[in-house]
């Protein structure tokens, strides 16, 4: 299934199971550990379909834009480490900010990392 397939599906879709994979390249990864000091190199990315909903309801006028996840993972032109609190659970949560400047404008893109499973996913995307 492609990106773009996976999207108008999540779209249409009120189930939260539905996951989709992006390979994270050998460089991204090298220039990631360089600048946060994680390796992630034995990481998968996902996106679940409910972080697309998530961008549908909060910043829809960048859902557009999401096909371009994989560009901004793996060819990013900033990325840095984020320390924030989770709102329910009160926990400390590791999340990586991805920037990646186009044409007309920059897209932040956050992702939660998840130690168990070695999971780096989609947590939202938006245009600054």
């Amino acid at each position: 299934m492609t990106l773009k397939l996976f999207i108008e599906d999540a779209l249409c879709s009120v189930s939260i199971d539905k996951i989709y994979t992006i390979d994270i390249t050998k460089e991204a990864c090298e220039a990631i550990k360089k600048h946060t000091n994680l390796n992630i190199c034995k990481y998968k990315f996902i996106i679940e379909e409910g972080y697309i909903r998530h961008v549908k309801n909060r910043h829809p006028e960048d859902l557009h834009l999401l096909y371009k996840v994989p560009v901004i993972l793996n060819s990013f032109t900033h990325v840095e480490k984020s320390i924030t609190q989770d709102k329910q659970t009160k926990q400390n949560e590791v999340s990586l900010v991805f920037k990646k400047t186009f044409e007309d404008g920059t897209i932040k893109m956050v992702a939660l990392r998840i130690i168990r499973g070695n999971i780096l996913s989609l947590k939202t995307f938006y245009r600054t």
